[in-house]
């Protein structure tokens, strides 16, 4: 038997988050089909939250309000997981490496490291889908719609046009 070294953990996190590509693809997809009507923003301003697909994830439209000069809001694309799931996951891919999460986590103890926080960086860094953890739930964000993009956007033309105009 071998022992668990850094690259070997490095692996074991990539393919944990590989583990969900199938849901996070359907997240893109369902985003890149999804058109942003302003009857569907009004909609879910005043419901806060509108489900959008049920099989074979729920997936759900959430607003987070922003305090600005705009009045802005994200929209986020939003899937929900039983942490159990993600629990399985890791030790089903722990276990195909050969190795178990008791071994995994007396690592991570004597090197300093988190298995969790490594693997929801991972996923973001891999598919733009950031990761919230509540009670006994996973949530997966995807952003949909961000109002301060547009803000942005609307300086950086102003302050475009100025340098041309000088």
């Amino acid at each position: 038997m071998f022992s668990l070294t850094y690259d070997l953990w490095k692996e074991i996190i990539e393919e944990i988050a590989q583990a969900h590509d199938p849901l996070f693809a359907a997240m893109h997809q369902a985003a890149e089909e999804l058109q942003l009507s302003k009857a569907l923003i009004d909609d879910l301003k005043s419901k806060r939250e509108l489900t959008i697909a049920n099989d074979p994830w729920e997936l759900q439209l959430t607003i987070e309000f922003i305090e600005d000069k705009i009045n802005g809001f994200i929209i986020h694309l939003e899937a929900i997981e039983p942490q159990e799931i993600l629990e399985e996951i890791k030790a089903n891919v722990a276990s195909d490496n050969g190795f178990s999460l008791e071994e995994i986590e007396g690592f991570e103890i004597e090197h300093g490291l988190d298995i969790e926080e490594e693997i929801f960086e991972e996923m973001e860094e891999s598919y733009g889908v950031r990761t919230e953890v509540r009670e006994y739930e996973v949530i997966y964000e995807l952003v949909i719609f961000d109002s301060q993009d547009i803000d942005n956007n609307r300086s950086s033309d102003l302050a475009w046009q100025e340098d041309h105009e000088n």
